[in-house]
């Protein structure tokens, strides 16, 4: 659905502080872009996995290049020997979106993996390790759908870094429960399946969908007078076409799953375990 012909809507205004509340403008000239991953390993000493940052930019993460690039990367190996990555032209991701390639090792591999960028020779490290196994062998549906869900609540309009902790049934997010009082603010959940995506990569078309829902009190949280300024900061980067797929409330759209949401992309679809929340420190949303 085009975003332009909603953009005033309660609704939108909502849906567009998912995957970390914006920052403003003055806050964001103080605040570092997350560049390499040893800027995120020592950004990370006082926050270990599952905290981490956002910062990853819309555009590039939905250029279809960068998309193209990503489907390529999850149907083989990270690493096709002497720890380098396919090699990726910069034809296809350019220098200023290497960043994408960076997210995608530091969502699916544990910091105790490397690999390299043949192309810039930047070292990616991993850090969420939503899919481990993918240094030696493609993705699995497990680690499609959450390595993909990783990606998305780290997009940040800004290209800002904001601290987040992210939530879930997968066995890398069993120490969320020791930091989940300093993220008192539970802001979204997101599913999905960029790798796997059959969509032609033509036009303005979406590249896949990604399907979003929020916490009940997110609106209370992040105050009604600071959504005007979130409304248009979030995951679509304004464009008139991403694949974002609304689902409204969490706790009207999807069911219980433990201490996390089960979720259908469809009333006819099974139940989509492969979810990821993200909480919010309170100060995000001032």
């Amino acid at each position: 659905m085009p975003l332009r012909l909603i953009r005033f809507s309660f609704l939108t205004l909502v849906l567009f502080c998912l995957a970390g509340c914006g920052i403003s403008e003055e806050e964001l000239e103080q605040e570092p872009r997350l560049a390499t991953s040893a800027q995120a390993a020592r950004a990370g000493e006082e926050r270990p996995p599952p905290n981490g940052l956002n910062g990853t930019s819309p555009s590039c993460f939905w250029a279809h290049g960068t998309q193209q690039a990503l489907r390529s990367l999850g149907a083989v190996a990270l690493d096709q020997g002497a720890g380098a990555l396919p090699s990726i032209p910069l034809s296809q991701v350019s220098q200023s979106c290497r960043e994408v390639l960076r997210s995608a090792v530091e969502c699916g591999l544990t910091v105790n993996q490397t690999v390299q960028d043949p192309v810039t020779g930047e070292l990616y490290r991993g850090w969420w390790g939503f899919a481990p196994s993918w240094l030696s062998g493609a993705l699995d549906t497990d680690g499609r759908r959450y390595v993909t869900a990783c990606m998305v609540q780290r997009l940040n309009y800004y290209g800002a870094t904001v601290p987040i902790l992210f939530e879930g049934n997968h066995p890398a997010l069993s120490a969320s429960v020791n930091y989940s009082s300093q993220y008192p603010l539970e802001e979204s959940t997101v599913f999905g399946d960029l790798f796997s995506s059959t969509t032609p990569l033509l036009g303005i078309l979406p590249a896949f969908n990604v399907y979003v829902c929020w916490e009940s009190l997110l609106p209370q949280s992040c105050g009604l007078l600071g959504l005007p300024l979130l409304f248009e900061k979030r995951i679509c980067d304004d464009a008139p076409l991403c694949g974002l797929m609304t689902l409204g409330p969490c706790s009207l759209s999807c069911a219980q799953n433990g201490s996390s949401w089960q979720c259908k992309p469809g009333l006819l679809s099974p139940w989509w375990t492969q979810t990821v929340r993200v909480r919010l420190e309170a100060a995000t949303c001032q």
